[in-house]
């Protein structure tokens, strides 16, 4: 798992992700959110919890509207962007 979560997620791939889940605005200034208007920033942070270790990765997205920060787990987005490149067959 650590594999994906620490893999590269494109700007790209950002977007899809986002417009998959119908995120297609801005949660605070709501103006209508495309590729352009947003800045991806890749983080690995440390849990405060003494009892966890495990680091956690994240994307950070900006705004660049209203400078609004939004946080979704690399994970996440990895896995969700691998299940959309599976083929399906019957």
């Amino acid at each position: 798992m650590t594999e994906i979560a620490t893999q590269e997620i494109s700007k790209a791939e950002v977007d899809k992700f986002l417009f998959g889940k119908h995120i297609t605005g801005c949660p605070v200034c709501g103006r209508f959110r495309s590729q352009c208007d947003v800045d991806v920033h890749t983080l690995t942070c440390q849990r405060t919890d003494p009892s966890s270790t495990a680091p956690v990765h994240v994307l950070m997205i900006v705004c660049q509207n209203c400078g609004a920060i939004q946080f979704h787990d690399r994970s996440v987005i990895a896995q969700w962007l691998l299940c959309q490149k599976r083929v399906w067959v019957k």
